[in-house]
């Protein structure tokens, strides 16, 4: 939770229109400095957002950190525009496709809680707006720039590199389907479950070649089957330690190994395998650490960019009009998320790469 320690809010006692929030968006429900007026839009888009964030939050818990958010909007804002700020015409482009395409998925769940899609616009635009001041304070090239070897040991402490390959062996029959055969085509079938067995024992050496540290995937590959790794499907990918898309067990697996060992998992009854092996992060024929610094860099960064922030806003006096923000909050509980495809699992975060369902 943000601190506003040295913030002053009153609570006004102003009476609320009985329009409700939905229905009365561009009413104020927070006024900063006696001149900048935080809409119920906006009120009610950070409103939301704690809500759904912080599972048994009081109501009053609820406004009390949707004003900080509301805050934090406001400095960001005013700080990118008196620095003379501008975005680019790429940066404006992926803010109107990212808002274009992310209405089209939530737009009817938003305006029900009172939202416009004008709205969900300024707050994607906010968003690069945050961004921007946090590479012009901590970047290479910021004011503030972090220790370039700050942000890759935070890498590699919390991702690792694998490389894989999936193989789907057989399919599995029940009883009935299996019985419903015809004498050839049990005979067919048996042998390829045969087969498939064959070609797991087969991958099942090759992590073993591979953890002798005396074959490398490829070597063991052709060692072990006579064939070449390229003929099949090698993915490269990163894992990360917190908020992957990777199953639980499957990021604990990973992470156990030592770069250049290998291992394979399976189902239970063996029709599907994925062969993996853990490989150097920082290696740079694959790009990693590139492709993932402004990640790393986001996160190592965001704890000096609140108090940053925070430092903005000390002098800002408030005036939230209180019945008007649990008006916000009533409407926004009694709206049934559940109708709203996808709406529990919303993020902006960008996603790493998906998980295969064997491995869930």
């Amino acid at each position: 939770m943000k601190k506003l320690l040295s913030l002053l809010i009153v609570l006004s006692l102003t009476l609320c229109s009985l329009t409700s929030c939905a229905s009365g968006g561009k009413q104020t429900v927070l006024e900063i400095n006696e001149t900048t007026l935080i809409d119920a839009e906006i009120f009610s888009y950070f409103l939301n957002e704690v809500y759904y964030e912080n599972e048994g939050i009081s109501d009053s818990e609820c406004i009390e950190r949707a004003t900080s958010e509301c805050l934090e909007y406001v400095a960001v804002n005013t700080r990118f525009s008196q620095s003379g700020g501008k975005l680019s015409p790429r940066e404006k482009a992926e803010v109107a496709n990212e808002t274009n395409a992310l209405w089209r998925i939530y737009g009817d769940y938003y305006q029900e809680i009172g939202v416009s899609k004008d709205t969900f616009f300024k707050i994607r635009q906010y968003d690069c707006f945050k961004e921007n001041i946090r590479l012009s304070l901590y970047d290479k090239d910021g004011t503030m720039p972090l220790n370039e070897e700050y942000i890759r040991q935070y890498f590699t402490a919390n991702y690792v590199g694998i490389k894989y390959f999936y193989e789907e062996l057989y399919t599995v029959l029940t009883a009935e389907q299996y019985n419903s055969l015809t004498d050839y085509e049990k005979g067919v079938y048996d042998s390829q479950k045969k087969a498939a067995e064959d070609r797991y024992r087969y991958i099942s050496e090759i992590a073993n070649y591979v953890n002798s540290s005396v074959y490398t995937m490829d070597e063991a590959f052709m060692a072990v089957t006579g064939e070449v790794s390229a003929d099949i499907s090698v993915s490269a990918a990163v894992v990360s330690k917190t908020g992957s898309s990777f199953s639980e067990e499957f990021v604990k697996a990973v992470f156990n190994q030592s770069v250049g060992s290998a291992f394979i998992i399976t189902n239970s009854d063996k029709s599907h395998v994925y062969f993996i092996e853990r490989i150097d992060l920082l290696d740079e024929k694959y790009g990693f650490y590139e492709e993932y610094r402004a990640e790393c860099l986001k996160k190592v960064s965001e704890s000096f960019l609140i108090n940053e922030i925070n430092s903005w806003i000390t002098s800002y006096k408030a005036v939230r009009h209180l019945s008007k923000a649990e008006r916000c909050l009533k409407v926004i509980k009694n709206v049934d998320r559940s109708k709203y495809a996808g709406t529990e699992n919303y993020q902006f975060q960008s996603f790493l790469p998906k998980n295969p369902e064997a491995i869930k």
